[in-house]
């Protein structure tokens, strides 16, 4: 790791700047009133994501509609440019996988499965869903910063923490990189 204002760990430069700007609490009570991450976001995901979440379909398909036909399941995926796929939207622009509660509270299908299958979301999320709001770089020396767009999003709010990184953003980097990463980061 360099001592740096951008750190790199594990081949990972991290814009530590933006990562300690932003504070992040998911709210999904407040999706249902103004635009949520899983309705502006098009995450990309590998084959290797896409395998995984395809084969959870018969029980995404307990949570979400936007998945099944008359025939089966549809093909929620389009073919990237990059050698990755996007996952579709319904025509309310919403991720295919999101549902609500009769409550009201956007959720998504993915997220939920993971918790009935009693595993780690991020085991079964698209690594850009589990990172939001922070994103990593597709390019062969990767950055992780925070998405250009993290202001539109209620979840979101400027950090008042100084250069102390806010619980909800060192929660992400943990969950998607390791305890070990964090600890390297702070």
């Amino acid at each position: 790791m360099t001592n740096d204002l951008n750190p790199t760990i594990h081949g990972i430069r991290v814009d530590l700047a933006a990562l300690q700007t932003i504070r992040h609490k998911c709210h999904p009570e407040v999706c249902r009133d103004c635009p949520s991450c899983c309705s502006r976001y098009v995450p990309h995901v590998s084959q290797s994501e896409l395998d995984r979440i395809v084969g959870c379909f018969p029980i995404v398909a307990r949570y979400t509609t936007g998945i099944k036909n008359d025939h089966g399941f549809k093909n929620v995926f389009e073919e990237c440019d990059d050698a990755s796929y996007c996952i579709d939207a319904n025509e309310d622009e919403s991720c295919v996988f999101t549902y609500a509660k009769p409550s009201g509270e956007t959720l998504c299908a993915l997220h939920s499965v993971a918790l009935d299958l009693r595993i780690s979301p991020v085991d079964l999320k698209p690594t850009a869903c589990s990172l939001w709001p922070l994103t990593l770089s597709n390019e062969a020396a990767p950055e992780l910063s925070i998405d250009k767009n993290w202001r539109e999003f209620p979840c979101n709010t400027l950090s008042d923490n100084g250069s102390r990184m806010d619980a909800g953003i060192m929660n992400i980097v943990a969950s998607c990189f390791g305890v070990s990463f964090l600890k390297q980061l702070l």
